[in-house]
């Protein structure tokens, strides 16, 4: 198998975190006691991406046009300044040089995308035995100005459930049908994301708070991702800062998360965190009593 599937690992306690810095400087998996929560590709594994053509490779979603090679990533929006309706190749598809490690962090950069000039910066940081931390880092190295805004996507492994709390908060559909698969609650919006069945949507998050809920064999799993509040002079390159994909044809859903949208002169640079807690069980002390009701309508 090809060096570009070597894995890098950060491990503490309960949990642990596999990067795959040869395709995309991704985040691979997410472990937790043991229980793998993001999704991984096995019909793409051990392929080598060929940069110049990256059609042709074995999937069951024909209509993407595009490698689905799993994991937690940075795209570039919006995805209509993506070449023929496909992620920045370099960016989504080559290796990132590994900048900086350490026991519990590492830096990874890619090279600068020939298609857009942009240049990404991921550090993934490993805080305790339930917390990690993505950052991202976007850097114009081309000649002209750049739109656009900063896109984590993260492939989660079905069973799963996605909450977003907070009350009256709008929503917007993407593409395919999401009936059956999304409620509203006085809590918040939960989109249940257990079975198959393509559809996308866009939401509201008032409070930078997403909760997603994994069922396991063996355990039921939670994650909080906490994203810096918008402000209301933001604006998204998808309208909203969170997305939500269920596949129709893959064990995966996709918590999609937007930084601002951003006019980036040549060699400036914009910036977006994302924190994560994991746990099994009760939940942390610290939640509002409205985000145990969210939780509550989760279960």
């Amino acid at each position: 198998m090809s060096d570009i599937w070597k894995q890098e690992t950060l491990f503490s306690s309960d949990l642990e975190l596999a990067i795959l810095p040869g395709i995309g400087g991704r985040l691979w998996d997410v472990r937790f006691q043991r229980h793998s929560l993001l999704f991984q590709n096995q019909d793409l594994s051990g392929y080598t991406p060929d940069l110049k053509d990256l059609t042709g490779y074995p999937t069951k979603s024909p209509q993407f046009g595009f490698p689905l090679w799993g994991g937690e990533k940075t795209w570039i929006a919006p995805d209509t300044s993506w070449p023929n309706g496909a992620p920045y190749v370099a960016l989504d598809s080559g290796p990132y040089e590994t900048i900086e490690t350490g026991e519990n962090h590492i830096a990874m950069r890619s090279p600068i995308c020939p298609q857009s000039g942009l240049q990404i910066e991921r550090e993934i940081r490993l805080e305790s035995g339930s917390e990690f931390a993505i950052h991202h880092k976007v850097c114009n190295q081309g000649k002209n100005i750049r739109n656009f805004g900063i896109w984590s996507v993260m492939m989660l492994n079905h069973k799963a459930r996605i909450g977003v709390p907070g009350k009256n908060m709008k929503t917007g559909d993407v593409f395919g049908n999401p009936a059956g698969f999304y409620s509203q609650y006085d809590e918040g919006i939960i989109w249940n994301c257990d079975k198959p069945g393509e559809f996308k949507m866009g939401a509201e998050n008032h409070n930078g708070r997403t909760f997603v809920r994994f069922e396991t064999d063996q355990a039921k799993i939670w994650m909080i991702c906490q994203t810096d509040l918008a402000s209301s002079d933001d604006a998204f390159a998808h309208t909203f800062p969170l997305e939500i994909f269920n596949s129709g044809d893959y064990p995966y859903c996709e918590a999609e998360w937007h930084g601002p949208l951003k006019m980036l002169s040549p060699s400036s640079t914009i910036e977006f965190t994302q924190r994560f807690k994991v746990w099994s069980g009760d939940g942390p002390l610290a939640l509002a009593q409205s985000e145990l009701e969210l939780m509550k309508c989760m279960s």
